[in-house]
């Protein structure tokens, strides 16, 4: 499946993925609304989009950053597709009918490669579980009528075309053939002009000949070149990602194999270097042993409770109570896992940025890039783990606003709150992050309550002011996590796993409480 290539488009419709069933299709929804009204050479504040979205307005420096139409109509039907297949919605349960391809293609007497075409001209597709369980790609009634009246025009001739003939096909073979052997036309130029000749569209002219060339295991055209234009490497990445054979690629495009890897590649850096990657900074990061040091500490990620590894214990595709009875159960992480899994996070982050600062389109280099992006692979699976660990506070937070507005909506919204306080905690500084992310949902759920306590305006505390809160009361602070430090270390030295374990969780010494800052 594809990617979402727009940063900002990705992290929202992430953090979309941690709310509730009910929301996940108010917001897919929304999502397809907002696919109908964008035009292509328009700019979108991500203000706007979010609030399409979600219903809420972010209260982040990027709010103002100005997406393109043209990057919202690639992004938006890959998220239709990838949450609508996450939340398995059965076809036969809808409200109206849902066309699959095959019945699609019987109803407008059309290809499934003009399906596929339409789909890029903006009909929007679902994922849904059809009869037998066997799940795919389908069409809403509502939204095959809409596209058809909206492309009459295209939809009568796609009904009208007829299917080539064998003989036609021969005689395009022929022509391509001859055209091939005279030299000096590219590839491309026999294509178009053998189907201008035989008024054929010229994809269905290049499908011809590579379905010859792969039946008969030999090309048509001898020392021909032809020249990718960006919708053809974008298209070669895509099926790359998709995890389409490399040899298969090449031969859809009649490209060698190092070919289609060169294009890969300078896709895959061209991605990167326009990547914001932002980190927490630490003067260890620049030593020459830091990996070894990191990355292969006695304190692992393989070490922490089985319920963080994956996320089979919070499921999206529940109603909302059952979803916060789930998070419930995760167990919290330790002053010790959490500045581990902070460290981990931001150091592949770092690892990834320094790479990416090496990364030329001129000199492309597979490896580098290929390394950036598992460092930025692994870099995410630390912040999944922290995130998923810290859900319960998300609840907790939202508890005590719940009559100010919807809890469903304000755990919505304290989870997007929680994916940026992730990204942007300081970890080095020494204070727990439940104190910090805190702060960034009592934030959040400013519109819900004006004031906070004591009067003060929560909207009015961001990352600084925070900090400097918390340095105000820094004498008691650091007098608790000292006795905390200690008590801890005390019960390590001298307790097994298993009494640690039952003396930590009982007296509830893994959490810390916000009582001792507000």
């Amino acid at each position: 499946m594809q990617k979402i290539k727009n940063p900002l488009l990705s992290q929202l419709f992430m953090e979309t993925s941690f709310v509730p069933k009910g929301q996940q299709l108010k917001q897919l929804a929304a999502a397809e609304e907002l696919y109908k009204i964008v035009e292509p050479d328009r700019q979108y504040p991500y203000e706007f989009i979010c609030f399409k979205i979600t219903g809420y307005r972010p209260k982040s420096q990027s709010a103002q950053q100005a997406i393109s139409g043209s990057e919202l109509l690639r992004d938006l039907p890959v998220y239709v597709l990838r949450q609508s297949a996450r939340l398995k919605l059965r076809a036969d349960q809808q409200s109206e009918k849902i066309y699959s391809i095959d019945e699609l293609s019987e109803k407008f007497n059309i290809s499934k490669r003009t399906i596929e075409r339409w789909r890029r001209r903006g009909l929007l597709a679902r994922k849904y579980i059809f009869g037998g369980g066997i799940s795919g790609i389908g069409f809403a009634s509502s939204a095959v009528e809409q596209f058809a009246g909206k492309n009459a025009e295209l939809v009568k001739k796609a009904s009208q075309f007829s299917t080539t003939s064998p003989a036609a096909k021969q005689a395009i073979i022929d022509m391509a053939q001859q055209l091939g052997s005279d030299g000096g036309l590219s590839r491309t130029a026999i294509i178009k002009k053998t189907a201008a000749h035989f008024r054929r569209a010229a994809e269905t002219v290049r499908l011809i000949i590579a379905d010859y060339e792969k039946r008969h295991k030999r090309q048509i055209f001898k020392n021909t070149h032809t020249l990718l234009g960006s919708k053809e490497t974008a298209l070669i990445y895509s099926m790359y990602e998709s995890g389409a054979a490399i040899e298969r690629i090449a031969a859809k495009f009649s490209k060698s194999v190092s070919t289609i890897y060169r294009i890969i590649d300078r896709k895959r850096i061209r991605t990167l270097l326009a990547a914001k990657i932002d980190y927490i900074a630490s003067s260890e990061f620049a030593q020459p042993d830091a990996q070894e040091k990191i990355l292969a500490s006695p304190v692992s990620v393989h070490r922490m409770p089985k319920g963080l590894l994956r996320k089979t214990d919070v499921r999206p595709d529940k109603n909302w109570q059952e979803f916060v009875e789930a998070i419930k159960k995760i167990p919290a992480l330790s002053r010790q896992q959490e500045v581990e899994l902070f460290r981990r996070y931001n150091f592949l982050k770092f690892l990834a940025a320094e790479l990416v600062k090496q990364l030329s389109l001129t000199k492309p280099c597979a490896k580098a890039s290929q390394r950036a992006e598992q460092f930025l692979s692994q870099a995410e699976r630390m912040k999944n783990l922290i995130i998923e660990a810290n859900l319960k506070l998300v609840v907790r937070v939202a508890g005590r606003h719940a009559s100010a507005g919807n809890l469903a909506d304000l755990i919505s919204e304290g989870n997007m709150a929680l994916f940026r306080a992730v990204e942007k905690f300081d970890y080095t500084r020494g204070f727990r992050f439940s104190t910090y992310a805190s702060w960034a949902i009592e934030r959040e759920f400013a519109h819900f309550q004006p004031t906070g306590p004591g009067g003060t305006e929560i909207s009015d505390f961001d990352e600084i002011s925070v900090s400097q809160h918390l340095k105000t009361r820094s004498a008691g602070v650091e007098a608790i996590e000292k006795a905390r430090s200690s008590l801890e270390q005390v019960i390590a030295e001298n307790l097994t796993e298993r009494e640690q374990h039952i003396i930590l969780y009982h007296f509830g010494l893994t959490i810390i409480s916000l009582c001792f800052f507000i």
